[in-house]
């Protein structure tokens, strides 16, 4: 499978010619490096002659607030973000009879769930949360790329059956020295609680998406302990520096993302990405449209170009999922077989890994908590 690496994770430079610059059209975009991408960017130029001016940062939070000091049409962001910019009046609602693809949307994001006897993803799940009214023609956001995140590990040092692991593995005690934990507080924490869940230290009735206080406070003091033990290596915050430390082999399992390991992997370390043993986490990025959105028909221009194909299958190559089943005609033959059909990429097909979504990722309503009891780990 070929797929670009940090390169295409580093902001990208913008190469639109000079002649569509100058176009009086333009939208501002705010975005993430992974989708405000030259080849995509280009594309809905050349389509629309209209210039994209993006303005790039990894924080979604900084996205959204960006909002309320500068030009924003549209911004990349997902379910949870969504409904915390549209309770500061910052979104407005998008309007699914103006999206003609909305019915190519995967069923796990316009359902909440693969197949009706797949499970309903806890937390932050697009198909319950996006919708505005009853009849579901108002969204606010729309779905435009997603993946289901699980656990790196170096199978020359971590066996795992069937590559399969449990969310738990990544606390057991026989890699101490040798884990990576995702270093932001909401996230580290989802990711600590489904560990602690599976090794029957939290409750099965704890919803990991959304912790209480008292439960937050209880997985912050397992952290600490295992900080005292000497258990993590690193709290990881970026892509390289993940790839660096699964590279040099100092960090042996981590809650990773899929291109890390593809990376690690390319510099011939053995690095697999496990099949969760209690389901994945998913997550999902898409595009709202401001409230004060100077161009409203364009910003749809651009979500019906993310709806029709091209870059769904932009994104593909580095390792997403298009939210729309239209990529085919922009995808490569062998790419749809790796990516969608599961063709030598661990965890199998898209379906087998939809099938398998056990959480979503979530902001939490009690983040400021979260954060205080995070810093608190951090200094222990």
């Amino acid at each position: 499978m070929t797929i670009s690496r940090r390169a295409v994770l580093a902001a990208p430079a913008l190469l639109i010619p000079p002649a569509v610059m100058a176009q009086s059209r333009a939208i501002n975009l705010a975005g993430a490096s992974y989708d405000m991408r030259e080849p995509i960017l280009r594309e809905f130029a050349r389509r629309t002659n209209a210039t994209p001016r993006p303005w790039v940062n990894p924080s979604t939070q900084a996205r959204v607030d960006r909002m309320r000091t500068a030009q924003v049409d549209c911004l990349t962001l997902d379910a949870p973000f969504a409904a915390y910019a549209r309770g500061e009046n910052l979104l407005q609602p998008i309007d699914t009879a103006r999206i003609p693809n909305w019915a190519r949307l995967h069923p796990l994001l316009r359902e909440g769930r693969a197949s009706p006897d797949a499970p309903l993803g806890l937390g932050a799940n697009p198909g319950r949360m996006m919708y505005l009214n009853e009849q579901r023609s108002q969204v606010s956001f729309l779905p435009a790329f997603f993946q289901m995140d699980s656990i790196g590990y170096n199978e020359r040092r971590i066996p795992a059956e069937n590559n399969t692991l449990s969310w738990g593995e990544l606390f057991n005690p026989r890699w101490r020295g040798r884990v990576a934990l995702y270093g932001i507080d909401w996230l580290g924490m989802l990711d600590a609680a489904l560990g602690m869940q599976a090794l029957g230290l939290l409750p099965a009735t704890t919803d990991p998406t959304g912790l209480t206080n008292s439960e937050v406070d209880t997985v912050v003091a397992f952290l600490k302990e295992k900080k005292r033990e000497g258990h993590f290596r690193a709290l990881w915050r970026a892509y390289g520096e993940l790839v660096n430390l699964m590279a040099s082999e100092e960090v042996w399992i981590a809650d990773a993302w899929w291109p890390v390991v593809v990376e690690v992997a390319s510099r011939g370390v053995p690095l697999r990405y496990a099949v969760a043993k209690e389901g994945y986490r998913a997550w999902c990025n898409g595009y709202g449209i401001s409230a004060n959105c100077r161009d409203v028909d364009l910003a749809y221009e651009w979500l019906n170009f993310w709806m029709g194909g091209f870059p769904g299958a932009r994104q593909s190559e580095i390792g997403y999922f298009s939210t729309a089943d239209n990529y085919g005609e922009f995808l490569s033959p062998e790419l749809q077989r790796s990516v969608y059909g599961g063709e030598g990429r661990d965890g199998g097909s898209l379906a087998d890994r939809a099938a398998r979504v056990h959480v979503w990722n979530t902001r939490p309503a009690n983040l400021e908590y979260y954060t205080e009891k995070w810093n608190e780990f951090l200094a222990a």
